[in-house]
């Protein structure tokens, strides 16, 4: 359990004895500032150690408590007191939003936005468009010497199948057929925008027959 201190000790009897500071600083002469220092532990709104000694004993004697000891409690609440002061105070750091801060982050956030949206479009017209190849799948073994091309990319771009144009519809979709020769033949498909770098695939196929 903490360890009452002077000014908790001084509360709590005088409430059990249902004493008001007014009677209190009527019968002791002590005043009403001094009763609530003492019994807030306000060792800085005290008189001097001699003074605050005479009114602990003062106020002591009327509560009937034992002097001795609450004098011990007031000189460890000095130290205390003395090591409160010494910490050093956290600064609260106050801000306050002007009209012409909230502006300025308006206009910030505004620049930001435009810098993402740019830099995303800037992205997508340089890197290379999507390419996906549906036939034939890598390393194929087929008998005739003719295969057909299935892929699909973005609309915008153009394919070429071993540097060859291919046609594309609406969505993308483009398909083939490329005559093979008896062996292993290598197809390049690759897709490229206006801007932006190709999106090569290669597919090794086997003819066996």
């Amino acid at each position: 359990m903490k360890k009452e201190t002077l000014g908790q000790v001084f509360q709590r009897y005088r409430q059990v004895e249902d004493l008001t500071i007014e009677q209190i600083e009527k019968e002791t002469k002590i005043s009403h500032k001094m009763i609530k220092a003492l019994e807030n532990d306000d060792y800085s709104s005290l008189p001097d150690d001699l003074y605050a000694k005479h009114l602990i004993k003062a106020y002591a004697k009327y509560l009937s408590l034992d002097y001795n000891k609450l004098l011990n409690l007031y000189e460890q609440g000095k130290i205390q007191s003395y090591i409160n002061k010494k910490k050093p105070k956290e600064k609260k750091l106050r801000i306050y939003l002007t009209p012409k801060m909230v502006r300025i982050g308006l206009v910030v956030i505004i620049i930001l936005a435009l810098g993402t949206y740019l830099g995303f479009q800037v992205n997508k017209i340089f890197s290379p468009p999507e390419l996906v190849i549906y036939n034939p799948a890598n390393d194929a073994k087929i008998s005739e010497n003719f295969i057909e091309i299935k892929g699909q990319t973005e609309e915008e771009a153009r394919v070429f199948i071993n540097e060859k144009e291919i046609f594309l519809d609406s969505q993308g979709l483009f398909k083939t057929t490329i005559d093979l020769q008896k062996g292993i033949n290598y197809i390049k498909i690759s897709a490229v925008k206006k801007h932006s770098r190709p999106n090569t695939i290669f597919r090794q196929v086997l003819v066996n027959n």
